[in-house]
């Protein structure tokens, strides 16, 4: 039996559970690796999910952008390069996550501003309605408390902002979800262990997408914690799908 997690209320938290410690302790392991083990094991596709995320954010170059659980600033850049907005806040409580990505900045040269911030997307340090887009990416997933962090993206959008969320999710084919849960089950921790040395973190990251709400299941958290017109999209047969959400 493993030692009850820090955060966890006493108790072992169940397989792909997050709690803020094991969390932490996952991604400040594996951030030299993480790039890798991503290109590898999506096939690149990833950089075409961060685009069409990008596209339905509908960014105008006065837009100001919170980017939540940036990690190494992939969905941060991909919005600078193509939606060109104001200013990106880039935010993740993963210090080690966040100094990749500002390294990878350095060779961005356009007109947003991007900013570098550690902080919890779950207790936001920042005013009501100070941003037009909120975003995140794989990220939703890994918070131990959804429902704080939809109110606190609530609370700091301007009125008719959008949180826009590229999530893993459950594809809608019975084939597509067969040859998929094989994917993630076996080559997804062989991945990890191979190339970042660490299997047991690729495991809880496995687990964590297969206790994910599907689709309805999360739009339906998003209206239950006050937010409108929310749709999403599905992207390679459902395997990702990006949520928006409105104020």
């Amino acid at each position: 039996m493993t030692d009850p997690a820090p955060g966890s209320g006493g108790r072992t938290p169940a397989p792909g559970e997050p709690t803020t410690e094991r969390v932490k302790g996952i991604f400040s392991g594996i951030a030299g690796t993480y790039d890798r083990v991503n290109i590898v094991a999506s096939a690149g596709i990833d950089r075409t999910w961060r685009r069409r995320t990008v596209g339905m954010a509908e960014l105008g170059p006065d837009s100001r952008v919170l980017d939540l659980a940036a990690g190494t600033g992939d969905l941060t850049l991909a919005m600078a390069r193509q939606g060109a907005p104001a200013e990106v806040l880039s935010t993740d409580f993963v210090p080690e996550m966040l100094e990749i990505a500002e390294r990878k900045a350095q060779d961005y040269d356009g007109p947003t501003k991007i900013v570098f911030e550690a902080a919890d997307a779950q207790d936001l340090p920042y005013e009501d309605g100070s941003f037009d887009v909120v975003t995140i990416a794989f990220g939703l997933r890994n918070l131990p408390d959804r429902a704080a962090n939809m109110r606190e993206v609530l609370r700091v959008l301007k009125p008719g902002g959008r949180y826009v969320v590229l999530e893993f999710s459950r594809p809608t084919s019975a084939a597509v979800r067969s040859a998929y849960g094989f994917y993630l089950g076996q080559v997804v921790p062989f991945l990890g262990g191979a190339i970042a040395r660490d299997r047991t973190s690729y495991l809880y990251l496995r687990d964590s997408i297969r206790g994910f709400p599907p689709q309805a299941e999360l739009a339906a958290e998003f209206e239950a914690a006050g937010f409108s017109r929310v749709t999403w999209r599905d992207l390679t047969y459902g395997v990702v799908a990006i949520h928006i959400c409105e104020k």
